[in-house]
């Protein structure tokens, strides 16, 4: 209230009645595995293909991340992507006990007894940056007390100029320090300013070309604890932790019991997640049915089972390859939330379509008998249709108790208790009291009300789709004395048609 000490006007603004809850991204994706490049323990945002090789490089022998992402952005051009490229730790608590090392190399400088001037590290770890060669020469326009550093990388055989950095300096005080000038701009290497104590300008890198070397992966004893990680060292799945956002997650072609049930529990202690799940390799529908059932005992509402692994073109080999479906899958789920939205399944001919995928590594799922054995398992197949090609062609959640056994109504509620989570954040540390009950009931009703006009709820009207309950009933004295604000919300999610069942009989005919 503003003090009034005088005759005269005062104008001032109210708040809002209703605060506009804007709807949380649905279709942001998390992929984690081996990379052939890139920081590792780290969610790093990429938003496209060329953006991903640039950051965690192509495709490799050992691992599918690459392909995944691949598949994911062949579905969902522009799609934003957390990718966490994973390594050994001899204890995942412990970031500090990453095994993976950077390739290097120390340049001496140009005194007559030369002594080590600039450690030459690249940028991030693994044996790509053994492929790395720092060329030295003098600079081209002040060459008597500068140097030039070009960056070479050797591929198929030959070095390819990368980078080039002209008119360096190891005079810390100068605008051309070579510590200053190169790191965080460099997209290969880091360098470090060994100080040499040889007087300038001879404590320049001696000229030549020089191998980095000794760069490793960190793979030798890589286990499903690395990709299950710790909270405690954010490493693993528990990287994704400082991205708040609803997410969905991959681990592609990991198919261990232990990492992919304890996929579903980070999302599931999330609440705001979705896991997308591949099978294992070469399976038999009854060997994937006994894994999923039995094996692994998957079952929560917070993910998804796919069944079989898609074959496609290899980029790298042009013939056919096998390889897991998640990343394509949830490309698919990114461009039909786009399209339609998060309450609409991506399956069926129209929406399960998977761009990039020419075959299946099984041709048995496309019987229907043994769809039949599949899908009651919670495991949603991948076949291909005659006159529409490869399809999802599933629903299903993992969750056997039936609570949410369909994606749509998940996610549907994912979205809601985000958005709304994110956009009453006002309400906190207000007074508890009807005003601001009423205040969240207007906020809340106004979003849920534009789902349903989106056709996200269920109902003929608004009272049939959705209810929202902050009042005394809820929030008696003794819960305002603890602090607490209390509300209920019911949201009618729509169940996909996955049966239809057309009777015909014989119409005779009468005069």
């Amino acid at each position: 209230m503003p003090e009034f000490l005088s005759p005269g006007h005062t104008i001032t603004e109210a708040a809002p009645q209703v605060v506009t809850i804007p709807g949380a991204p649905t279709s942001t994706a998390a992929l984690i595995g081996i990379a052939e490049k890139g920081p590792i323990g780290k969610a790093e945002l990429v938003t496209n293909w060329t953006d991903f090789v640039k950051k965690f490089g192509s495709f490799i022998s050992n691992g599918w991340l690459a392909y995944a992402a691949y598949g994911l952005f062949l579905n969902k051009r522009g799609a934003r992507v957390y990718v966490v490229r994973t390594a050994h730790y001899t204890d995942p608590s412990d970031p500090a006990t990453l095994t993976a090392v950077k390739a290097t190399v120390t340049l001496e400088d140009r005194a007559a007894t030369p002594v080590n001037t600039l450690k030459v590290d690249a940028l991030t770890e693994g044996t790509w940056g053994n492929r790395l060669k720092i060329m030295i020469s003098d600079a081209t326009k002040d060459s008597t007390n500068k140097f030039k550093l070009e960056v070479l990388e050797t591929v198929n055989g030959q070095d390819v100029l990368r980078e080039t950095f002209d008119e360096l300096s190891m005079d810390d005080t100068s605008i051309d320090y070579v510590e200053n000038r190169i790191n965080s701009k460099s997209q290969y290497i880091t360098v470090t300013d060994l100080d040499s104590a040889t007087a300038a300008p001879d404590d320049r890198p001696t000229a030549g070309t020089f191998t980095l070397a000794n760069g490793d992966d960190g793979l030798t004893g890589l286990t499903d604890v690395d990709y299950i990680g710790s909270a405690a060292g954010r490493t693993g799945l528990y990287a994704l932790d400082v991205v708040n956002e609803s997410l969905l997650i991959a681990v592609p072609g990991i198919t261990t019991s232990a990492v992919q049930n304890a996929a579903l529990d980070y999302a599931a202690g999330r609440k705001d997640c979705f896991v997308v799940l591949d099978p294992p390799m070469g399976n038999t529908p009854d060997e994937v049915k006994t894994y999923v059932e039995t094996t692994a005992g998957l079952n929560s509402n917070y993910g998804a089972f796919y069944y079989p692994n898609v074959k496609i073109m290899d980029p790298v080999t042009a013939k056919e390859k096998v390889v897991p479906p998640s990343g394509f899958i949830i490309g698919a789920y990114a461009r039909t939330d786009g399209e339609k939205g998060v309450w609409k399944v991506a399956a069926g001919i129209e929406d399960g379509r998977l761009a990039g995928v020419i075959g299946l590594e099984t041709e048995l799922v496309n019987d229907k008998g043994i769809r039949d054995i599949l899908y009651p398992a919670r495991i949603n197949p991948i076949p291909f249709l005659r006159g529409y090609g490869i399809r999802v062609y599933g629903a299903r959640t993992l969750d056997g108790s039936g609570g949410f056994p369909y994606i749509n109504e998940r996610r549907t509620f994912i979205f809601c208790e985000k958005s709304i989570d994110e956009g009453t954040q006002f309400a906190e540390f207000e007074n508890n009291e009807p005003g601001l009950w009423k205040r969240l009931t207007r906020s809340i009703n106004a979003f849920l009300l534009g789902v349903w006009k989106q056709g996200g709820l269920k109902g003929a009207t608004p009272q049939e789709a959705f209810f929202v309950k902050i009042d005394e009933e809820l929030n008696t004295p003794e819960t305002i004395d603890q602090g607490l604000l209390r509300g209920r919300i019911g949201l009618a999610t729509h169940r996909p048609a996955e049966f239809i069942w057309f009777e015909f009989e014989r119409k005779l005919q009468t005069e």
